[in-house]
C-alpha cells in the first residue's frame, strides 16, 4: 500500500514538473518573441530563456511553430474572453466594437510585452488571424443585423480592422501615436462601417475606466504572461 502511494505521489510530482516546464517554455517564448520577433527567435533562444534543455523542448512541442501556435492561440483567446466579459452588458453593437478596438490598442500601454508579441506575430501566425477574426466577424454581423453597420465589403473590412489594430499598437509602442490613438482609430473604423461621423465620434470618445482596461490584460490573470 505504501509503495502504491509513493508511486502515485511520484507520478503527481512528475506531472507537475512537466506542466511547469511547459509553462516556462511558453512564457520564455512570449518574452523572447516580443523582444526580437518570430523569425529571429530560435529554439535555443527559448530554452535558454526558460533555463531548460533543448531536449525538454521536444517533450512538449514538435517545433518552434507548434509552440508559437499554442502561445498565440492562448494569448489571443484569453484577451478575447476578457473583452467578451467587458462588453457583456453593452447592447449597442457599435459601442461593443469601439470598446474592443480601444482596449486592444491600449494593451500597448498596459502590457507592452503582450502588445509587442501581438505586433510581431500578427502577420505570421494563422491562429492570430483566426482568433481575432472570429470575434470581429461576430461583432460585425451583429451590427449589420441591427442596421448599425453597412460595410461595402466584409473581407476588406476585416483586413482593414485587423491591420489598423496592429498598426495602432505598434505606433503606441514606438511612441509615434499619442494617447488619443485608440479612440481616433475606433472612430475611423466606425465611419468605415457606415456609422455617421458625429455618432462615430461620440461612441469612440465614451469614457473607458482604468479598472476595465486592467481587466483586459492577459497577464493580470495568469496564463500566457
Amino acid at each position: 500500500m505504501a509503495s502504491q502511494l509513493e508511486g502515485a505521489a511520484s507520478q503527481t510530482r512528475a506531472a507537475r514538473q512537466k506542466m511547469w516546464t511547459r509553462e516556462r517554455l511558453i512564457e520564455a517564448a512570449r518574452r523572447v518573441i516580443a523582444r526580437q520577433g518570430i523569425d529571429a527567435t530560435t529554439i535555443a533562444d527559448i530554452t535558454s530563456a526558460a533555463d531548460v534543455g533543448i531536449g525538454s523542448f521536444y517533450n512538449h512541442f514538435k517545433s518552434k511553430e507548434d509552440l508559437v501556435g499554442t502561445l498565440v492561440g492562448q494569448a489571443i483567446e484569453l484577451h478575447g474572453a476578457s473583452l467578451d466579459r467587458l462588453v457583456a452588458s453593452v447592447s449597442d453593437p457599435a459601442e461593443v466594437f469601439a470598446i474592443c478596438i480601444r482596449h486592444t490598442i491600449r494593451m500597448a500601454d498596459h502590457d507592452p510585452v503582450w502588445a509587442w508579441f501581438t505586433v510581431r506575430a500578427g502577420l505570421y501566425v494563422r491562429e492570430l488571424e483566426s482568433a481575432l477574426g472570429e470575434r470581429v466577424m461576430r461583432d460585425l454581423l451583429r451590427g449589420i443585423e441591427s442596421g448599425r453597420f453597412t460595410p461595402r465589403d466584409m473581407p476588406s473590412a476585416l483586413i482593414v480592422i485587423g491591420g489598423a489594430m496592429v498598426a495602432a499598437m505598434q505606433g503606441r509602442l514606438l511612441g509615434v501615436l499619442g494617447a488619443p490613438a485608440d479612440h481616433l482609430i475606433a472612430e475611423h473604423l466606425l465611419r468605415m462601417l457606415g456609422v455617421p461621423a458625429d455618432e462615430a465620434q461620440r461612441i469612440a470618445s465614451l469614457p473607458l475606466g482604468e479598472a476595465v482596461a486592467e481587466d483586459a490584460q492577459p497577464s493580470a490573470r495568469g496564463g500566457a504572461r
